[in-house]
């Protein structure tokens, strides 16, 4: 893995020692687990600094923009209406970063999604997107427990 990484020259590692606590003891018949997901973004149409997943939602393929500076997790209302999602509405607002607060068009609620081998229902905002239909924001990976390598 670190001799295909580009930027190997800046990987460090800190190693420390690993001491049981003296009066530490094992839970017997418990069993831990971590289900975590490493995803790896692809850039999408030589698009420089942007990063994309393809997703699996409400049973169509699609990519979704993934923005850790964003919040939640966001559908364009063209989108909601051609996957044939229903829309709540909502007078919640929402701050975008260099913008004015907007109203939120909606919410949808249990939203099949899928991303690699992870599987759910969540809930999208629908609001209005220009550029994107889906955003992906970083609460969401930090909820499904998943480390982004851009």
């Amino acid at each position: 893995m670190v001799q295909k990484c580009l930027k190997k020259s800046m990987i460090s590692v800190i190693k420390k020692k690993y001491e049981p606590k003296k009066d530490a003891k094992l839970i017997e018949g418990k069993t831990s687990r971590v289900n975590s997901m490493v995803l790896i973004p692809t850039k999408r149409n030589g698009e420089e600094g942007l990063m994309f997943v393809d997703i699996n939602i409400a049973g169509q393929k699609q990519s979704a923009l993934i923005d850790t500076g964003a919040s939640d997790l966001f559908i364009s209302k063209k989108a909601a209406k051609k996957l044939g999602l229903s829309i709540k509405k909502s007078n919640k607002k929402i701050k975008i970063i260099n913008s004015e607060e907007a109203l939120i068009v909606g919410v949808i609620r249990n939203v099949e999604l899928q991303i690699g081998k992870w599987k759910g229902k969540e809930d999208f905002e629908v609001i209005q997107l220009d550029d994107y239909d889906y955003v992906l924001g970083l609460n969401f990976f930090d909820r499904i427990q998943t480390v982004l390598f851009p």
